[in-house]
């Protein structure tokens, strides 16, 4: 048992270790030529692809959720008419940030990890380097960078899906009509509350892709390790999704980011 508790202990101290000298790696190829503009472009279009579905099928259900709830509660102490403001309000600020990141590491993350540690077992990495050719400036860079260019503009895209979601849910739950749906919609949102939701996502992306790709980077194993570093990555990245969002949302209630 100890021996065992001891390896696990191991492993994950490999993989923190791996997480953080990518964050050093990433920095020091980050602004150094040539740049990856084309494998970039393949990144940004790769990772809208693949994230576009799920991501907006969670907005959708987050939607329908908080238009039961806030219908529900709402119906309950007489605040029916302010149910679309609290939804749109905590759609918007929090909920399609925090789930859609979540959503991300699971998809996007995961798939970074897969990929480039597959790239390492079969060797790969190793032949860009023989090609003098940097794997972490050819193969890093280029997929934190479409992370943090994506997934603002997936978080727009499931903001729209989640407020039409909840709308017709609404209607067709508690026939809720649209204008009172939106009627005290102005008076609880600011144009704050936007911005620091699209700087938490920029921040998410990093994290998680920084972290997935670290993992694969320095795998070393076969394709049984291989799995348990992609839960490793999965894991690790829904824990520092949850540990950005909390801090970050602590630092805005302190500083008044959010405020006007």
């Amino acid at each position: 048992m100890a021996r065992a508790k001891s390896e696990a202990v191991q492993e994950w101290s490999d993989a923190g270790s791996a997480m953080g000298r990518m964050y050093g790696i990433f920095f020091f190829w980050l602004f150094r030529e040539p740049f990856p503009l084309r494998q970039l472009g393949q990144q940004i279009v790769r990772v809208m692809t693949e994230a576009f579905g799920i991501v907006c099928l969670s907005a959708a259900l987050e939607g329908a959720m908080f238009a039961w709830l806030s219908g529900w509660d709402g119906g309950q102490f007489s605040a029916l008419s302010w149910s679309g403001a609290a939804s749109i309000f905590l759609l918007l600020s929090t909920t399609t940030t925090l789930i859609g990141a979540m959503i991300f590491a699971a998809r996007i993350g995961t798939a970074f990890t897969v990929e480039i540690g597959s790239m390492q077992m079969s060797g790969q990495l190793d032949a860009l380097r023989l090609m003098a050719v940097e794997p972490a400036q050819y193969i890093v860079i280029p997929r934190v960078l479409a992370s943090i260019i994506c997934f603002p503009i997936l978080k727009a895209l499931s903001d729209g899906v989640a407020i039409v979601a909840c709308m017709g849910c609404a209607k067709w739950w508690f026939d809720i009509s649209v204008p009172i749906f939106f009627q005290h919609a102005g008076s609880v949102l600011r144009s704050t509350i936007l911005t620091t939701s699209y700087i938490r996502c920029m921040l998410h992306a990093f994290f998680i892709s920084v972290n997935a790709c670290g993992l694969g980077f320095h795998f070393q194993g076969g394709a049984v390790e291989l799995g348990k570093t992609t839960t490793k990555s999965i894991v690790t990245n829904l824990i520092v999704v949850i540990a950005v969002d909390t801090i970050y949302g602590v630092l805005d209630s302190i500083m008044g980011w959010s405020v006007v």
